[in-house]
């Protein structure tokens, strides 16, 4: 399963509204990925915020929510995504995502994004489940 950013920050966040789904979410899954964009957008999301040492917090994140940290080819990311630009219809970050998911083979995607959530059926086309 490769788990998107906003899920992880609801993990580690305890006033944030999705915190206590994001902890059911995550404990019903072993398998649990993400890409280095997840660590880059974690650590920008932390720095924003003025929180101290956002790159270690950004690890300590994902190691507390138990997501595994996977390498993928940004530029076969790149390229993927700009040929599911029209059929999915997400910003650039979320096609991103969606390609890296792809690409590593995962065939889930945890996310609370409502604009996946609303494509959902047309990223089911890419064999892709997203879960929300």
């Amino acid at each position: 399963m490769y788990v998107d950013t906003n899920v992880i920050i609801a993990f580690m966040d305890e006033k944030d509204p999705n915190h206590r789904r994001a902890i059911d979410l995550l404990s019903k899954s072993k398998d649990k990925t993400s890409s280095f964009l997840t660590l880059v957008e974690l650590a920008s999301v932390y720095s924003r915020a003025d929180l101290e040492n956002p790159q270690a917090l950004a690890i300590y994140s994902m190691e507390e929510a138990g997501i595994e940290l996977s390498e993928v080819d940004f530029s076969d990311v790149l390229k993927m995504a700009l040929g599911i630009t029209e059929k999915v219809r997400l910003r650039i970050l979320d096609l991103l995502h969606i390609a890296s998911c792809s690409l590593l083979g995962e065939k889930e995607f945890l996310t609370f994004d409502n604009e996946i959530l609303k494509r959902r059926d047309m990223i089911k086309e890419l064999d892709i489940e997203v879960i929300g």
